[in-house]
């Protein structure tokens, strides 16, 4: 029999008898009734709209729309290809100096050098919002052939432009 402040009210104490029992049992009660959302004799108790779930459609990824490590990692992999394929491009703008009889030549050259530089995150995140996440396979693919094609090969190769 435990007494003192740090009774757990579970065990009688002193002169306690069966018929305070009861009296736990109804506090218990009460503290219930906080719990529940009452019900339609509830003058607060409002319905809410049906809740139509729509058919699960089994992926290869997980069942909450994560995706696997390796596909993660491959992710991983090719936005650091792009990164460094951007990296690649703006060293290798520095290696052109081309000039032109004309001013509208020159500002497509540059233009088209930006552009050299910004495709690898273009294409990059172009995949991302277009192929969706379960489609992980096609994803790594395209994004494999935009590693290739966007790859800064004037750099790669050794040779100008």
């Amino acid at each position: 029999m435990t007494t003192g402040p740090w009774a757990t009210g579970d065990e009688p104490v002193g002169d306690e008898t069966v018929g305070d029992e009861h009296e736990h049992e109804h506090e218990h009660e009460h503290a219930d009734e906080a719990l529940t959302w009452g019900d339609e004799r509830d003058a607060s108790h409002v319905e809410g709209p049906d809740v139509v779930s729509a058919p699960v459609v089994a992926t290869s990824d997980d069942a909450d729309g994560t995706m696997s490590s390796a596909a993660l990692v491959g992710h991983g992999v090719f936005g650091g290809v792009a990164l460094l394929s951007t990296a690649g491009w703006i060293a290798a703008w520095s290696g052109f100096a081309y000039t032109f009889a004309t001013l509208f030549g020159t500002i497509m050259w540059r233009l088209g050098l930006l552009l050299a530089v910004a495709a690898p995150f273009i294409w990059f995140l172009t995949v991302m919002a277009l192929v969706p996440r379960h489609r992980t396979a096609r994803r790594l693919l395209l994004m494999t052939g935009g590693a290739l094609l966007l790859a800064p090969w004037p750099l790669l190769i050794g040779g100008g432009a």
